[in-house]
């Protein structure tokens, strides 16, 4: 079985997680696997499934595992994380129900514009329906992306 996602023994505080990061939202009816394979292509970007990241929860008394995709910038000290919102009828944030991929973007390198920017090249890929910045700050089950 694949690795799971283990909570710290101390965790760290939501707000100190999220600082110098951004969250895009995105809607696109393709396979993880296919929409990664998109992405790398179209940005030149390596996407890879880490098993280590996957996220489980427990929701109506049955473990729901969420895979998470992730991609290092060493020369921009940022990395990208993309996480499946969806299991089985179950949402890892449940509170944006109707995105298929939560993406986050934690490094000091991308500013608000960077994010835009990514958004704007995302709208264009083959099969992405839509894309927002989100406000992590607005967002109740949040830590469900921290690592």
């Amino acid at each position: 079985m694949a690795s799971v996602k283990q909570r710290l023994a101390m965790p760290i505080p939501v707000d100190d997680f999220f600082v110098d990061t951004h969250l895009v939202g995105i809607v696109s009816r393709r396979k993880e696997y296919q929409f990664c394979w998109d992405v790398n292509r179209q940005l030149g970007f390596r996407f890879k499934m880490n098993n280590e990241m996957e996220v489980m929860l427990v929701k109506k008394e049955r473990k729901c595992f969420f895979s998470v995709y992730e991609y290092h910038e060493p020369t921009r000290y940022t990395g990208h994380y993309l996480y499946n919102n969806h299991y089985q009828g179950e949402y890892l944030m449940p509170e944006l129900k109707h995105f298929d991929f939560i993406w986050l973007i934690k490094g000091a390198y991308y500013q608000l514009e960077g994010a835009r920017w990514l958004t704007d090249i995302l709208k264009e890929m083959e099969g992405v329906q839509l894309v927002s910045v989100l406000n992590p700050a607005e967002l109740k089950s949040r830590e469900n992306l921290i690592f």
